[in-house]
Formats: C-alpha cells, structure tokens, sequence
C-alpha cells in the first residue's frame, strides 16, 4: 500500500485500472463521473469546487444502484464527493495541489457507521485488568483474581479492584453459579467488583456491598434485581439497574489516566474506519466529555449520544421529556455532536441464570420442562406507549434495547401508535433483536422502524448454545432473524456494542453473511438468515447512516460528504471468510485524511486499536448490553 502521495505522482495507465468488480456482477454499480466543470459552472453559476483529494486505483463500493464500474473517487475541498469514474477520469481532475491516494485494488468505500457502540465505557474498561470472558473452574477463577489482587498489594486494604470480562455463566462445571463467598474467601481486605460481560450481571464481595449499604433490606431498585440466598442476604450477584448500587460508589480514574484512555479509544475507531456513530447509554455528563474531547480535536466523527432513560424515569414521561429539553438547553457543543435521540432497556439478556429478557412463551428448564418464567418487562407496553408518545411529539427518536420476543412486541407497539401515514418518520429503533416473532417482521416497514443489529452474535458458540436448551429448537432456529426482517422491508443498520464486543466492524459484516465462527468446526447459525454481500456492507454504511439521521452521507455519491475509509483487499470480490481479516488503510472524513496506516501514528494507532478493540474477544455471539446500563 503506498502513502499518500503529491498531486505530482502519477499513477499506472494499466494493469489494476480495468479490473471487474462485484458490484458489477451483483447488479449494484458505482456512479458514472460526475458533470464536468463546464456543465456545472452551467447549472450553479459557480466555478466548480477544486479538487482537494483523490483515490485512484481502487474498486469503489457507492452503496448505491445503478450507474458504470469505478475505480477512483475525487473529492472537493468543501470535503463533498466530486465524482465517481474511472482512473482515467479521475486523474485529469487533478491539479497541483490535490492529494492524491492510492487504493492499490482495495476496496473504496462509504465509512463504517455504528449505530451502537459504547466508546466512552471501552476507555474506562481498558483501564482494569481484564478475566477475557474465560470459562473456568471455581480454583481457577480464585487463582486469576488472587494474582490480580497481588499484582496490585499496594492498594491494600482500601484500593477498589475492578475486573472486566467477567463470565457470568462461565464457572465450571455448567451450570455452577457465582456468589460473594467466592471472592470473600480470597487474601484480601479490599472491595471487590467484577463487571460481567454482558454487562448485565456484577458479582462483588462483602466488603463492596457494605460500602454501598446494600443489605438485606435494600429494596430492588427499578429495571433491577438484588440476587438473595434463603436466608434474604445478598449473594453478591447484581443484575441490571442493581448493578449501579455498587458502581456509583467505586472512585473514579485520575482525569490524566481517563484522558489517556479516551485518547486511545479515538484512535482505535478511526483505524477501525468508524466515521460517525451512536453511543447506546449516555448521562448528560457523557454528553459533556464528548463536547470537550471534539473541542481539543481529538474525535473527528459526527456523534449521536443516546441519552439514557432508567426504568424509573420511563413511567414518567413528562419528567422524561423535561429531562430531556433541559439537557438541550443546556447543550452548548459542536453540531457534529447531535442531541437526538433517547435510549431505553427494555429487557436484558436471554442467558442463564439471567434470563431477563422478555419472552411471549415461557423459558423452558435445563431439561427442557416448561416454566412459568417469561422473564421481566423493565417498562411495561402501557408505559412505553405513553413515553414514546410524550418523546415522539418532541421530536426525540427512540432507541430501545430488545432481546426477547416480547420485548421488540412491545416496543413496536408503541411505535405503530406514533406512525402516521406521510409524516417524516422519527427512525424509530429497536436494536440487538435476537428474537423476534415471525408475525412481528412486517411490522417493522410498517411502521418506518429501523432494526439495528449486531450480528457478529449470529454465529456458533458457547452463548448460544447456552441458551438452546431453555428456549427450545423451534425458537433457536429463529435467533438474530436478519434476512427474514430485510424480505419483509425493515432497514436494517449495524453496530458492534464495543466494549461489550470487539471493535472489529468487518467480523461483524462477514457474520452477518455467512453466520459462522471460523474458530470452531460448527455448521452456521440459521443460515438461511444470512444476507447478501451487499446487505451487509450497507447496513454498516447507509442503513445506519439513515439510523443517525445523517442524509448527508452513507454512500460515495457526488454531493455527499466524503466520509471514506480504503481497505487493504477488494471486500467485493474476496471469500467472504477472507472479509474478516480486513484492515482500514485510510480513514477520510470531510474528505480529510484522519487516518494513514503506513504512518507512524498510524502505525501505532493500529496496534492499540488492536489491543482495546480486541479486549472484549470471545464475548460475541449472544451476550447483550450495555455499557453505562
């Protein structure tokens, strides 16, 4: 891969400039160029814009129909896209002082948009030691968190130890459940917390729970549970909005250690190709950090920060949208960082022993019996009517977590009574979706809703498996639904939720095709709901661009701003399994270079990115949200 070069390089004549591409083949073209400068002087009155940037010698996916092959993108220097052409094209655009990239036969295509990602809660995590989502025995997992504690002996008997990476359900032999006497018995005084990678379940110590005065008479708060033994104590296990009893009263970083990290986690998403994205839970205080880390330039990328709603909070919606006007008044930041959206749980995750997300039909035991548990509603239909009413007339969109079948019935429901036939839709969303009634599909287009999946879930493992026996073959064989919503006309939009995942956009966009795990030797997940190339490629570019409200990108069209990444292969062309191991070469956005993995910032950026992207690895497939929940 070259760098960037002056607009006195010449690229070849031949060779790469005449390769086919799958576009193509597959129906779905790039642009002819653009008017020339005559023509558009013609229609505007106004000199043409002057060519800033271009990339040459590349296989440009545009994300959109119609129209010839093409290999180069030109962009202006007001960072819109100029045209979209051949090589030959595209060079006599250059001028003296053009920047000039080449793709060397990679893939050019629209930025990876996120529409659920948590970037704020992965700087944080990156800060503590890390369990790697392991199964383990009960003597392995004392012996790991003993060499955490005496890795860190100076902190004694006050210092907080905080674990990420915990699995809830990963105590061995299956089926063994985690409580406080595990850590209690370890050599220490220290409080103890271990965030569980779902980040629906903590387990902590005594001395962690009488820090927080959580005791046998603390109340359950709303949307969570305090886990009890017979005897009505605490086990140590929290799950949901429980979890915040303890996590409000751990210290926070140093500013210094918490802006290092941040940092690090920026650069992550720009070598990841992330141009704009939304985070799934932020406080007015999140809204705040992202103002301020855009003023010192160090986040590039449009943002959309989701602002939480607790299941407190949702059962009063005029409170909710007072709330919610006043974090707008208050807003004084860029307008790359969007007030427009609000986010709400729902439900929680499918596992065992969780098993709160919400189901129409009762879980089934371990030995596959029915039960009467269909797990909880954190906002009933009732009240999440009323608050999609109160919000949607706002002018606010929602986005709402649902894991179980039950959970996105409820959601649509309340989303059905705000549509109107011919009002500009508010993008209302569903997101994580790993079950869905048959029946429930067509509503989606019906109702304008876009379903934002992260389907690097949607393949073989242990999560999966895990869950099977409680919900039964005929309902596992409907998990992560994605091509039966797509026939049925929903938009679909992708995301990663790292830190809860990988930040590792093309694992999620090959996943989302062939709904395997090329670690295992498994056959694919419900393969029959595996989607095209092309699907995938635009539910992480336009379909989540259309998420995000931002119409202004999503694709490589003229007029559109030139938010582009250049990848090290052609994504259209290679074995889909090959997709995986993609690598961002340049990350534009506004048609700036922001990112150059031949660079020694680039070069360095790629190897944190690597490092914090990957510190959730082994979680996909099947675990949930959320960070901040």
């Amino acid at each position: 891969m070259s760098d960037v070069l002056d607009g006195t390089s010449a690229a070849p004549a031949d060779g790469p400039l005449q390769r086919r591409t799958f576009l193509a083949a597959a129906g779905v073209g790039a642009l002819a160029v653009a008017g020339a400068g005559t023509a558009a002087r013609a229609a505007t009155g106004r000199a043409p814009a002057r060519v800033a940037t271009v990339v040459l010698n590349g296989q440009v996916f545009t994300g959109t129909n119609g129209g010839a092959r093409a290999q180069a993108v030109a962009v202006g220097t007001d960072g819109k896209v100029l045209a979209v052409g051949s090589n030959a094209d595209i060079r006599r655009r250059i001028g003296p002082r053009t920047v000039v990239i080449d793709a060397d036969g990679g893939t050019v295509m629209p930025g990876i948009q996120d529409g659920h990602i948590h970037p704020l809660g992965a700087a944080a995590q990156s800060l503590n030691p890390s369990l790697g989502n392991a199964s383990m025995t009960v003597e392995q997992f004392r012996a790991r968190i003993q060499e955490m504690l005496d890795a860190t002996a100076s902190r004694e008997p006050d210092g907080w130890l905080q674990v990420t990476d915990w699995n809830p359900v990963g105590l061995l032999p299956a089926g063994t459940v985690a409580d406080k006497s595990l850590l209690d018995s370890l050599n220490t005084r220290r409080p103890i917390y271990l965030q569980g990678s779902d980040f629906h379940n903590s387990l902590v110590n005594s001395r962690a729970l009488a820090l927080a005065g959580v005791d046998r008479t603390t109340s359950d708060p709303a949307g969570g549970k305090i886990v009890r033994g017979s005897d009505g104590e605490p086990t140590g296990l929290l799950v949901d909005e429980a979890q915040g009893l303890v996590a409000r009263v751990i210290p926070p970083a140093s500013p210094d250690l918490i802006l290092a990290a941040q940092k690090k986690m920026a650069g992550a998403l720009l070598a990841a190709g992330i141009t704009s994205f939304l985070d799934a839970a932020c406080g007015e205080e999140f809204v705040n950090t992202y103002a301020e880390l855009m003023a010192k330039g160090v986040l590039p990328q449009r943002i959309t920060p989701a602002l939480l709603i607790d299941a407190e909070l949702a059962t009063k919606p005029q409170e909710a949208a007072e709330f919610l006007r006043g974090v707008r008044k208050r807003f004084a930041g860029p307008d790359r960082l969007r007030l427009t959206t609000a986010k709400v749980f729902l439900d929680g995750v499918m596992e065992f022993p969780a098993q709160t997300a919400a189901l129409l039909d009762p879980y089934m035991d371990a030995q596959g019996r029915p039960t009467d548990n269909r797990g909880p509603l954190h906002v009933s239909d009732r009240d999440y009517r009323a608050l999609v009413r109160a919000l949607d007339a706002d002018g606010w969109q929602m986005h709402a977590h649902a894991i179980g079948d039950r959970a996105v019935r409820t959601a649509l429901n309340a989303y059905e009574a705000v549509a109107r036939p011919g009002r500009r839709s508010r993008r209302h969303t569903i997101t994580h979706l790993q079950l869905v009634h048959p029946d429930d599909y067509r509503r989606f287009a019906r109702a304008q809703v876009v379903a934002s999946m992260q389907l690097q879930w949607a393949r073989p493992s242990s999560f999966n498996d895990d869950v099977k026996p409680y919900i039964g073959p005929e309902r596992y064989a409907r998990l992560y639904p994605a091509r039966s919503l797509a026939k049925a006309g929903a938009l679909l939009a992708g995301g990663s939720d790292w830190a809860v995942d990988p930040l590792f956009p093309f694992i999620q966009i090959a996943t989302g095709i062939d709904r395997s795990n090329p670690e295992g030797n498994q056959p694919p997940l419900n393969a029959r709901e595996g989607l095209t190339r092309t699907q995938s490629l635009v539910m992480h570019t336009a379909g989540a661009a259309h998420q995000l409200h931002d119409g202004d990108s999503g694709t490589v069209w003229p007029g559109k701003r030139a938010d582009l990444i250049v990848l090290d292969r052609d994504i259209t062309k290679v074995p889909v399994k090959d997709i995986r191991a993609t690598k961002v070469q340049y990350t534009l956005i506004s048609g700036r270079v922001v990112h150059d993995a031949d660079s020694q910032t680039g070069r360095a950026r790629a190897e944190t990115a690597q490092r914090i992207g990957a510190q959730s690895t082994g979680r996909t497939s099947g675990k949930s949200c959320c960070q901040g929940h």
